[in-house]
């Protein structure tokens, strides 16, 4: 998992102090997905010290062949 830090200095509409976008693989199932979105708001909650009310997780799923890395399309 790679984590990438965005500071933002304005926010329209609902605010939260972490939003977290999720971009995870459509061969995983929901059960597994459902864990990771959940555990991954959890522990941004934890580890910036914010209450859990203020993270906001929204997750993608990402179908075979739409992601590239090194010039090659990835599939599963």
């Amino acid at each position: 998992m790679t984590i990438n830090i965005v500071s933002s200095s304005e926010q329209l509409g609902n605010k939260y102090k972490i939003m977290a976008n999720l971009s995870l693989p459509s061969m995983w199932s929901t059960s597994d997905i459902s864990s990771l979105q959940i555990g991954l708001a959890k522990a941004l909650s934890q580890y910036f010290a914010f209450a859990i009310n203020e993270v906001h997780v929204i997750t993608n799923i990402v179908t075979s062949g739409m992601v590239v890395e090194s010039g090659q399309e990835i599939k599963w």
